[in-house]
């Protein structure tokens, strides 16, 4: 490995040069380090990186000063590596994508008899991950020398990771015997450490997460969450963040997923979700006896293949939490194996409950079916904080309220510099490109939606606020190459056949004749699964949309208003508990896009209005309210559930006391909002905090 500069054929500042550096996108390398203790004051250190086809390889002897106490030692030993390949990566034109670092035999007999050098090596790894925006693994290595334990350990990241996607996640690695989500390649990517997560968090509210996690590990508290899928969506997203910090915390819990089946799906999306939100009245979308038939068919599979007796899954499990309706047909087999396991269902969609409650209707033909038969059985109904959302017959003491959350240190949030800013510029203009769409001026602002490709998304509704918007501008006298473009992105999810359905509208949409003057600055594109791509568009977008007809509880909001962008949204759902109205975002009428555009033209042409919302942004009060959406808050929440429902060793008991079957609700039943007493699982363990 070496430091010549990849372009030095060119001479330094000749418009070859210069026109290379400003639109190549940097090549996409991964990296093994190789750490090995060969004598007191001496430690050798090999990195190799590899492209798919080719290794390059750099050792080095870093010298220790025995003045100085080993942890010291390992910590300037990461300054130097870190510094290396910096530098390395810089002059090649090369990104780091991600890394892996270990040690030989010997060097981890020398930290197992120095337990306080484990911190500074994981240290290594979050610091490839904060500094270097390059996502860390650890892995024991083998070899016959150094070089090639490097070389072993590059050539394994790179097949842990998708090398077509620039910033990509590790692959999703799913057990094949249990369909267990192994989180973060199982454990072997350590992005971040429990100081991290403190960091971000309130003293008061660490303190019990701690005190919680403590409590699950004495009692030896079994954990599991199910959903439909591993990606793609927020409760794919939430779930990963969770199952990383209770890993850090040493409390078991676990998280499984069905083995997809696209015809399903169809009948989840479409008929479940998109019929729950009411965003088709369409007939053809009732659910007909044979879609139940495969549908509970399908769970049923799942469970036998996965789950059932002798898999250890979840006959030794204390708290179940179902993930919306898609696997839910499990939940009277769970209760059949584990009756003394307490079952949550979380329900984290925008269910009608007007519409659920008028006989006859859609909803409530398919409410009515998945209630009775399968989530009934459950002993708490978990929903967003909207008193709409929760359907007849649920009753009140079974319900309480969390709301969706997204996580401050991962790959969707994390702090970024100007030049990964840059990179992931240029691959969003790529992948655009690559689907025939514009990409993003780099002297030109934009404005931003950022959200799966969903009928429920009003992503119309986005396309005619920003055509009225930029009429506005027009009107005003300002030049078209000073008005800001318009991005609408997100990924997808093999759960969602919708998503290239919505996309060809939108494409179809931006064809017609009223859209055809803005359509040039219009960038549309369906993203791979990169975190960070998502994460440097928010940030170096002007301001946010989020235009939903139907919507729980939209995590986009939360990390657009964390990354200081004001948002412009309808009062739709769960998004009015996010936005303060003239605070921190503006709140519409459903459907008013003139109202969305006179917003936005305000935001754009008076700067001392914009800046008033990003300077309320950054306030203290600001950072703290948003703490409740962010992982740790909601971890203590889940803690506190299982704390609280867990009897463990009396199966017997706890049984007896299993709901036996119809129970009445307290829904009006007349299509007004029910009576509304339900409470935030925080506001109970905030008493004990003040207690």
């Amino acid at each position: 490995m070496t430091t010549t500069r990849k372009f030095s054929i060119l001479e330094m500042g000749s418009p070859r040069y210069v026109l290379a550096r400003k639109r190549a996108i940097p090549m996409s390398v991964y990296l093994g380090v190789a750490l090995s203790h060969v004598a007191e004051g001496q430690i050798e250190w090999a990195c190799s990186s590899y492209d798919g086809s080719e290794f390059d390889t750099h050792e080095d002897v870093f010298m220790t000063n025995s003045a100085l106490p080993k942890v010291s030692q390992l910590e300037k030993l990461n300054d130097a590596i870190i510094r290396t390949v910096r530098d390395y990566a810089n002059s090649h034109n090369y990104r780091i994508q991600a890394v892996c670092i270990g040690c030989d035999e010997q060097t981890a007999k020398v930290v197992a008899d120095h337990p306080e050098l484990k911190d500074p090596i994981r240290s290594m790894c979050t610091r490839f991950w904060f500094d270097l925006d390059a996502v860390p693994c650890i892995y024991t290595l083998r070899g016959v020398s150094l070089t090639e334990e490097a070389a072993s350990a590059a050539r394994k990241v790179y097949d842990w990771f998708t090398p077509q996607f620039p910033g990509s996640i590790p692959r999703i690695a799913v057990d094949p015997e249990t369909n267990e989500v192994l989180v973060d390649m199982d454990g072997h990517c350590h992005m971040v450490d429990l100081k991290h997560f403190e960091e971000t968090t309130d003293k008061p509210t660490w303190d019990k997460l701690l005190q919680l996690a403590d409590e699950c590990k004495q009692r030896k508290l079994k954990i599991l969450f199910f959903n439909s899928t591993p990606q793609g969506g927020g409760v794919a997203l939430m779930r990963h963040a969770t199952i990383r910090l209770m890993r850090l915390l040493g409390v078991d819990c676990r998280w499984f997923v069905a083995k997809p089946n696209p015809d399903v799906f169809v009948i989840t999306k479409r008929k479940f979700h998109n019929v729950f939100q009411g965003v088709t009245s369409d007939e053809q979308y009732r659910l007909c006896q044979e879609d139940k038939d495969l549908w509970i068919e399908w769970c049923e599979q799942n469970f036998d293949s996965y789950w059932a007796k002798g898999k250890g899954v979840v006959e030794s499990a204390d708290v179940i939490i179902m993930d919306d309706p898609q696997v839910s047909a499990i939940i009277p087999r769970i209760r059949a194996l584990n009756p003394a396991a307490r079952i949550i269902y979380r329900s984290h969609i925008e269910i009608r409950a007007d519409l659920a409650s008028v006989p006859g209707s859609m909803q409530h033909d398919l409410w009515d079916f998945l209630w009775s038969g399968f989530i009934s059985k459950s002993d708490m109904f978990i929903s967003h904080p909207v008193a709409g959302f929760i359907p007849p017959r649920v009753p009140h003491t079974r319900v309480a309220l969390i709301p969706a959350a997204t996580d401050e240190l991962d790959g969707l949030n994390k702090k970024m510099s100007p030049a990964d800013l840059e990179y992931y510029r240029r691959v969003f203009n790529r992948v655009a490109e690559d689907q025939g769409s514009p990409g993003i001026d780099a002297e030109r602002p934009y404005v931003i939606q950022i959200a799966r490709f969903d009928p429920a998304k009003g992503i119309p509704d986005v396309i005619e606020a920003y055509r009225a918007f930029r009429e506005q501008l027009t009107n005003s006298g300002m030049e078209d190459d000073q008005q800001p473009q318009l991005v609408l992105c997100g990924h997808g999810s093999i759960d969602d056949p919708d998503g290239i359905v919505v996309y060809e509208q939108v494409l179809q949409l931006l064809s017609q004749p009223e859209y055809c003057d803005y359509a040039k600055d219009v960038c549309v594109a369906r993203l791979p699964a990169s975190d960070q791509l998502l994460c440097s568009l928010l940030r170096g977008s002007f301001c946010a949309l989020q235009l939903s007809h139907r919507e729980g509880f939209e995590v986009k909001v939360t990390e657009s208003l964390a990354k200081y962008k004001p948002v412009i949204a309808y009062r739709s759902g769960g998004i009015p508990l996010q936005i303060e109205d003239g605070k921190t975002g503006i709140l519409v009428e459903r459907g008013n896009t003139n109202g969305v555009a006179d917003a936005l033209f305000r935001l754009y042409t008076d700067t001392n209005y914009y800046q008033d919302f990003v300077n309320e942004l950054r306030t203290k009060e600001q950072d703290s309210k948003r703490q409740r959406y962010f992982t740790p808050f909601q971890s203590v929440n889940w803690l506190y559930l299982a704390t609280q429902l867990a009897y463990k060793g009396n199966d017997e008991a706890v049984a007896k006391n299993q709901p036996t079957g119809e129970i009445d609700g307290t829904y009006m039943g007349d299509g007004q909002i029910r009576q509304w007493n339900a409470r935030y699982i925080c506001d109970y363990w905030q008493e004990t905090i003040k207690n």
